[in-house]
C-alpha cells in the first residue's frame, strides 16, 4: 500500500464511519487551510472519483465554487453522474474547520458550506484539527510513521509530497525519517520521471528547470536510449509495452502504482504490437478484449443446467483470475475478472445443499458452511459494474444460486413440517446476567454475523459465533420479544395481523418500546445511541440497539449490498465501545435474517379470502379457512395457523429483500459473545514534573504493576532515552532519570502495561521546568 492508497482509504473510512449515524452523510469535508495537500490533487483525481475541488469553475478536473460544489452534493448538475451509495469528498484548500464551525464570522464566500458540517461530515483529527502532512503520516490515527520535527524535515517531506505519496507504507516505516531520507525521493528515480513524461509531457516539461530538463534527456538517451524530444511520447509507450533492457524496470515501476501516472494508460493504448513476441498484459487493449470475451461467456451460463453453469464458472475463474493481480485490475479496468472470484465461491458452494436429519444437525451444517454460499453472493452483488455488467452478472448469479437457494429452503420446511414443535424447543429465550449487555441488531444475518465478528476480532476482541433458531414467522414483531431476556413476559395474540403477541398480564402489544420498558422495570441500563451506563449495583444487565440492516434492505432491495460494510463497522465500534467504557461482556443478538435474489423471489399465489394478513413470505390464516399453501403453527399461539409459501417463494410479486419464512437464512440467526482478550487497564497521567534532568511521573490507574517510559517515538521502545522503564510505586508515581545531552529535546511520556502496550501518554519536553 502506497501513502496515497492509505489516504484514499483513511478519506473513504471516515466515510463510512460517519455513514454509521442515523443518516448517511451527504458529503465529506476536507478542510485544508493552508493547501498543504494540494499536490497530491492530481493522483488523487485519479484513484478517488469522488474526490471535488474547490477552485476556480473547471468541471472537466471536478473543480469549481462553493456553489457549484453544492450542487455537486445535492446531484443537481446534469452532466454528473455520481452512484447513488457514493459520497463526495470536498477538498477544501485555504478553508479552515474553524472558519466552517464559526458562523456569521465565516467569510461570506464559504458560508454556503457551513450547513454541510451538518447534514455531512469533516475529515479531522481526534482533537477536532484538521489533517496536517505531517499529522497524518506520524500520527497513531494516521501511518504512525517516525518523523523528526525540525523544520529542516517538515520543509523537505513537503517538496517531495507527490513522491513519498508513490512510496510504499512499508518502505517507510521502521525508522526515523529526516530531512534527507525525503530529499533522497527527489533525485536520481529516472522510471519516475519518465512515466511522468509519457503521461503529461507538456506538464512534466512546464515543470522543469532547463538544468533539470537538460539532465532529463541526458538520461533518457543513456540508460533507455531514447530521444524524449526526437521520438515522441508516443514512441516512448510503445517501448515501454514491447519492454526489454531498461524498459522493463520502468514497467515495474508503472505496475507498482499506475493510478500515479495519469495518462500512460491512455498512451498504452494506441500502441500496436510490432510482432506476437510482445507482453499482451502491457496492453490495454488485450484486456479489453479479454473482459469482452467474459462478459460473452457469463451471458451464456444461464443457458446451461445448474450444475454445468458452476462448473463453467470456474473454468472462467482460473482463465480470468490471474488478470486481478494485473496493471488495469488496479486502474479498474477489469471488473468481470475482479467479480469471477466471488462468482467461482458461489459455483463451489452452490453444488452442496445443507443437510442434515434433524433440525439441530441441518442448522450446524448451514452455521459451519452453508452461509460462505450467500455471503458469496452478496460479494457478487457488491462488485461495482457498468449497468450492462451488472445485469449479466446478476443474472449469472441468479442461475448459479437460486437452485441452492430453494434446495435449502425446502430441506428445513420439511424438517420443520416432521415436527413444528422443534422450532419452538430451539427458538429459547436469553437469560439476563449484570456483566452482560445486550446490542440488539435488526436483520443480523448469519453471514453478516461472520463478517461483524471479523471486524470485531481486528480490534483485538474474543468473538465467539453461536447460533439459534429464530421463532415462526422469522418477522420482527413476532422474533423480536424472544431476542430480550424478558421473553418469559411475553405469549398469546395482540395483534395476528401484525404478528405481535401481547406482553404482560395487562395483555398490551409487545412491541419496541413496551419490551424496553419491562426492561427497564427489571433492572436493566437501557442505553440510546452512544450511551455506555457501565454495570453498577442492582443492574441486571444492559440492552441498547443499533443498525438499520433489515430497513435498509425493505427499502433498497439488492442495493442494500452498498451499505451493509457501513452497518457492520457502526456495529463493530459499537461493540468496542461498550467494551472500553467498561462491560466486561456484549451479547450481539438479532430477531431474523433474511432472503435476497437479484430479479425477485418467484411469486406464489394465495388467495385474499383465507388469510387476515398477507406479508412477502408469511400470511395469517382466516379462523378455520384452508389452502394449498403449507401452514405452521405460530409461535406465540400454537393454535393460530400461518401460511408460509414452499421454497423461497414469495407472495408478493418482483421483491428482492424478503424475511417471514422458513429458510436457513431466515430461521438460522447468530448469537455472538464479544469479551476483551485481557482485562482492560485504565491509566491517566495526572502530573508530569521536571527537576533537573529527573522525570516524575504520577498516574491513575485501574491495576498495579505498570511502567513509565520515556521516549522519542510513543510507539517506538527503540526510541526510549532512559536506561530502563520504572514501575509505577503503590502511590502511582514513579521517576526516570534522562541524559543532559537530550535537554530540551521533545518527548513523550508513556504508561506501559504487562505486555508492553501503550495505554497512556503525554507529550513532554525533556529537562522543562513547570
Amino acid at each position: 500500500m502506497t501513502v496515497l492508497d492509505a489516504l484514499v482509504e483513511a478519506l473513504r473510512g471516515a466515510t463510512r464511519h460517519a455513514a454509521g449515524s442515523d443518516a448517511p452523510p451527504v458529503a465529506l469535508l476536507w478542510p485544508d487551510p493552508d493547501g498543504e495537500w494540494r499536490q497530491l490533487v492530481a493522483p488523487l483525481r485519479a484513484a478517488l472519483p469522488e474526490l471535488f475541488v474547490l477552485g476556480p469553475y473547471a468541471p472537466d478536473d471536478r473543480q469549481g465554487p462553493v456553489i457549484w460544489l453544492k450542487c455537486v452534493v445535492d446531484r443537481a448538475l446534469p452532466g454528473l453522474a455520481l452512484p447513488d451509495d457514493s459520497v463526495p469528498v470536498l477538498y477544501l484548500p485555504g478553508v479552515g474547520r474553524q472558519e466552517l464551525r464559526a458562523g456569521d464570522a465565516c467569510p461570506a464566500e464559504f458560508q454556503p458550506l457551513i450547513e454541510l458540517q451538518y447534514r455531512g461530515a469533516t475529515w479531522h483529527q481526534s482533537n477536532g484539527r484538521e489533517w496536517t502532512i505531517e499529522a497524518f503520516l506520524g500520527s497513531t490515527h494516521g501511518l504512525g510513521l517516525d518523523i523528526a520535527g525540525d523544520r529542516p524535515t517538515a520543509d523537505a517531506l513537503r517538496r517531495a509530497l507527490p513522491l513519498v505519496a508513490a512510496t510504499s507504507v512499508e518502505a517507510l516505516t521502521g525508522r526515523r525519517l529526516e530531512a534527507e531520507d525525503f530529499d533522497r525521493l527527489a533525485v536520481d528515480d529516472p522510471p519516475r520521471d519518465l512515466l511522468s513524461w509519457i503521461g503529461q509531457p507538456e506538464r512534466f516539461r512546464s515543470a522543469c528547470e532547463a538544468a533539470r530538463w537538460a539532465t532529463f534527456l541526458d538520461v533518457c538517451r543513456r540508460q533507455f536510449g531514447f530521444d524524449p524530444e526526437e521520438d515522441g511520447p508516443e514512441e516512448a509507450a510503445s517501448r515501454l509495452a514491447h519492454g526489454g533492457d531498461r524498459w522493463d524496470d520502468v514497467w515495474r515501476r508503472y505496475a507498482e502504482a499506475p493510478r500515479l501516472y495519469p495518462g500512460v494508460a491512455e498512451r498504452l493504448g494506441g500502441v500496436q504490437p510490432k510482432d506476437l513476441l510482445v507482453d499482451q498484459t502491457r496492453l490495454p487493449a488485450s484486456n479489453d478484449a479479454e473482459e469482452r470475451a467474459l462478459a460473452t461467456a457469463l451471458g451464456e451460463i444461464v443457458a446451461l443446467g445448474h450444475g454445468a453453469a458452476c462448473d463453467r464458472v470456474l473454468v472462467l475463474e482460473r482463465e480470468h483470475g490471474p488478470r486481478r493481480a494485473g496493471v488495469w485490475a488496479r486502474l479498474g479496468r477489469s471488473p468481470l475478472a475482479l467479480v469471477t472470484d466471488p462468482l467461482a465461491r458461489l459455483a463451489q458452494g452452490a453444488t452442496t445443499v445443507p443437510s442434515g436429519e434433524s433440525l439441530d444437525s441441518f442448522s450446524r451444517d448451514y452455521a459451519e458452511r452453508g452461509w460462505r454460499v450467500d455471503r458469496a453472493l452478496l460479494d457478487v452483488l457488491a462488485q461495482p459494474l457498468e449497468p450492462a455488467q451488472r445485469e449479466i452478472v446478476d443474472r449469472a448469479a441468479r442461475h448459479l444460486y437460486e437452485p441452492w437457494l430453494d434446495a435449502g429452503a425446502r430441506r428445513l420446511q420439511a424438517l420443520v413440517a416432521a415436527g413444528p414443535a422443534g422450532v419452538r424447543e430451539r427458538a429459547a429465550a436469553y437469560r439476563a446476567d449484570p456483566e452482560t449487555c445486550f446490542v440488539f441488531v435488526d436483520g443480523l444475518r448469519f453471514d453478516l454475523a461472520v463478517r461483524l465478528g471479523e471486524l470485531l476480532e481486528a480490534r483485538a476482541l474474543r468473538v465467539g459465533v453461536g447460533h439459534r433458531l429464530a421463532p415462526l414467522p422469522t418477522v420482527t414483531s413476532t422474533a423480536k420479544p424472544l431476542a430480550t431476556p424478558v421473553a418469559d413476559a411475553v405469549g398469546g395474540v395482540a395483534s395476528i395481523e401484525t404478528f405481535t403477541p401481547r406482553l404482560g398480564a395487562a395483555g398490551r402489544p409487545a412491541d419496541a418500546n413496551r419490551l424496553r420498558e419491562e426492561m427497564a422495570r427489571r433492572g436493566f441500563a437501557i442505553m440510546g445511541r452512544g450511551e455506555t451506563r457501565l454495570p453498577v449495583g442492582g443492574v441486571t444487565g444492559g440492552w441498547t440497539e443499533i443498525g438499520q440492516i433489515d430497513e435498509l434492505g425493505h427499502k433498497m432491495n439488492a442495493r442494500l449490498v452498498s451499505q451493509l460494510e457501513v452497518e457492520l463497522q457502526a456495529v463493530a465500534a459499537r461493540v468496542a465501545q461498550l467494551l472500553d467504557d467498561g462491560w466486561p461482556r456484549v451479547t450481539v443478538v438479532t430477531d431474523h435474517g433474511w432472503l435476497m435474489l437479484p430479479g425477485g423471489l418467484p411469486k406464489v399465489a394465495l388467495p385474499a379470502s383465507v388469510v387476515e394478513s398477507r406479508w412477502a413470505r408469511c400470511a395469517a390464516v382466516r379462523g378455520a379457512s384452508t389452502t394449498d399453501v403449507p401452514t405452521y403453527p405460530w409461535h406465540w399461539d400454537p393454535d393460530t395457523m400461518i401460511a408460509m409459501p414452499p421454497g423461497i417463494g414469495s407472495f408478493v410479486a418482483g421483491a428482492e429483500y424478503a424475511h417471514g419464512g422458513i429458510s436457513p437464512q431466515e430461521c438460522v440467526v447468530p448469537v455472538l459473545v464479544v469479551e476483551r482478550r485481557a482485562p482492560a487497564v485504565r491509566a491517566t497521567i495526572s502530573e508530569v514534573t521536571w527537576r533537573g534532568m529527573r522525570c516524575r511521573v504520577r498516574v491513575d490507574a485501574s491495576v498495579a504493576g505498570l511502567r513509565i517510559d520515556l521516549r522519542r517515538n510513543r510507539l517506538r521502545e527503540d526510541t526510549s532515552v532512559v536506561s530502563a522503564p520504572a514501575v509505577l510505586g503503590d502511590a502511582g508515581a514513579a521517576s526516570v532519570v534522562v541524559d543532559d545531552t537530550h535537554e530540551g529535546a521533545a518527548a513523550v511520556v508513556v504508561v506501559l502495561d504487562g505486555d508492553g502496550n501503550v495505554v497512556a501518554s503525554e507529550a513532554t519536553t525533556i529537562g522543562e521546568a513547570r
